[in-house]
């Protein structure tokens, strides 16, 4: 029996929670963050701002620069949370989920009997209506395919409207749907991988498939069959209910340049203190 994994992502997660307390935002151009002359990120835009180019993580100053009218809000961390739970609990259709972040999750569904589409159109109804989000879903027969199918479904809606997209690869069409992609759609494959890549003349993911092991040993070592593995849309990793915390930070963005050495080391002791705390 083939398995059936469904990706599920937010779209425009922080965003989508402001309309629910500001629905004059919708249509707009906005960008969730920090203040521009406090030198702000972009957190989450909306995709009326993503029109004109703002993406997330661009300074918000780029962001205004880009779009003199992009309305700027200030993030609610702690309400994005509580939504955020709400929406997990209702997308508990069975046991096997695993969350990534706090918009975006993978659902092993191989034990329910209705198709994926099936499957996945009745969870996106249930997030639309009960909490009033839009939600992208990706399908397919392992995570990796079901993660690709989704970001590329959400690519083909472009508009100020959120995508709220379904996309399902069925088994055995893994290779084929890759196959055309541009390399870095590949999880594993970032710019500098590309660029070695495709200086070897590999330029798409279907072409990744067809080089040979050898090659792939002489330019990336033993990560070189396992690239070749996931191009051809293979993938066996199971759900993790469980996640290894990697590492703890904090930070702080300073809204001028700092060179007062007392001032730095009690930013940098109370930071310690931060981290320390939740070590703990």
């Amino acid at each position: 029996m083939s398995r059936k994994f469904l990706h599920l992502d937010l779209d425009a997660f922080f965003c989508a929670v402001e309309e629910l307390h500001d629905p004059s935002l919708r249509g707009k151009p906005f960008a969730v963050g920090g203040r521009a002359d406090q030198r702000g990120v972009v957190a989450s835009c909306s995709y009326a701002a993503r029109i004109y180019g703002v993406r997330s993580a661009m300074p918000m100053s780029r962001a205004l620069q880009l779009c003199p009218d992009l309305i700027v809000v200030s993030s609610r961390h702690g309400n994005y949370s509580e939504v955020s739970k709400k929406v997990m609990k209702v997308i508990e259709i069975t046991p096997f989920i695993e969350k990534i972040s706090i918009d975006e999750a993978f659902i092993d569904v191989t034990g329910l009997p209705d198709p994926m589409g099936k499957i996945a159109q009745d969870l996106q109804q249930k997030v639309n209506k009960q909490c009033k989000l839009p939600v992208s879903i990706g399908g397919a027969s392992n995570k990796l395919v079901a993660k690709i199918a989704n970001d590329w479904g959400k690519s083909q809606k472009l508009g100020p409207e959120p995508p709220n997209t379904i996309t399902i690869i069925p088994p055995g069409g893994e290779a084929e749907f890759l196959a055309p992609l541009p390399l870095q759609s590949l999880w594993g494959v970032g710019p500098k991988t590309a660029e070695k890549l495709e200086g070897v003349g590999i330029k798409t993911i279907g072409e990744l498939a067809k080089t040979p092991d050898t090659t792939l040993e002489m330019l990336f070592g033993r990560f070189g069959p396992d690239l070749r593995e996931r191009a051809m849309g293979i993938d066996n990793r199971p759900i993790e209910l469980e996640h290894e915390t990697k590492s703890v930070s904090n930070e702080v963005t300073f809204a001028k340049d700092l060179k007062d050495k007392r001032e730095l080391l009690h930013t940098l002791r109370s930071l310690s203190e931060q981290v320390g705390h939740r070590l703990r």
